[in-house]
């Protein structure tokens, strides 16, 4: 199916502007769908060491205190970004 659009009578400042409303609208569509539809970002041991810049020891030991939630998916564990940072902002 094609979607036909006639303009008739229109000026160039008046296309202009039906479109740029066209396409803010449909922007904001799409970033409300996207907020919708959070994604979690898993970080291995790793990567949080880095990103705080701590030892390994010190993840543990955040983890064992349960100061720093992990998740496990089978022998490997994980840590979600959000909860990452929220620990951060805690810390502060």
């Amino acid at each position: 199916m094609s979607k036909e659009i006639k303009v008739v009578n229109c000026t160039a400042v008046e296309l202009k502007n039906l479109i740029k409303e066209s396409v803010k609208q449909e922007l904001a569509t799409l970033t409300n769908n996207n907020q919708q539809q959070p994604t979690t970002k898993l970080l291995t041991r790793t990567e949080v060491c880095d990103i705080l810049q701590i030892n390994p020891s010190t993840l543990w030991k955040w983890t064992k205190e349960e100061k720093l939630p992990c998740h496990r998916i089978g022998n490997r564990v994980y840590y979600k970004l959000k909860e990452v940072e929220e620990c951060l902002t805690k810390s502060i």
